[in-house]
């Protein structure tokens, strides 16, 4: 193993972050890697993408739409800012809001961004127990090393 080139930082953009973002710009600069943040949101549309004979009012599915589109603009405004206040020593070649399931569009993004390895931060452990841990399926599923920062770490 030579290193790693690429860094992937699955980003929550919750109080655990700025815990983890110390790992990866550590890591970053140890191997001259380029880091790359990714936040995934769930997408609202299959809430409201079932069938029925007569839509109900109001059309929720417009609203879905709507607030998925004014939710990722506000998720795109806090991920720049973080970028800034936490990345600013390293290179970012890229910090972007995605939707869909998180853990998949995570694997996805790695394999399709050639990534040599994920840093991500474990969740809270009400948010494991009601929607299992994007962390753990993430160790589980991903072809690549993948680094877990425990939130009492630092």
């Amino acid at each position: 193993m030579e290193g790693f080139k690429k860094i992937l930082y699955p980003i929550a953009l919750t109080k655990m972050s700025p815990v983890v973002a110390p790992y990866v710009v550590t890591m970053a600069k140890k191997f001259d890697a380029d880091v790359h943040l990714l936040h995934v949101l769930r997408r609202f549309d299959w809430f409201v993408d079932t069938y029925v004979l007569d839509p109900p009012k109001p059309d929720f599915k417009r609203i879905a739409s709507d607030f998925e589109s004014q939710l990722q603009s506000e998720v795109e405004q806090k991920l720049d800012a973080f970028v800034k206040r936490h990345f600013n020593d390293v290179r970012v070649a890229k910090a972007m809001v995605d939707s869909g399931t998180e853990y998949k569009r995570i694997i996805e993004y790695a394999e399709e961004e050639g990534i040599d390895l994920i840093i991500m931060g474990t969740g809270a452990t009400l948010q494991k127990l009601v929607f299992g841990s994007v962390a753990e399926k993430v160790s589980r599923l991903a072809s690549v090393p993948v680094m877990l920062i425990r939130s009492g770490s630092k």
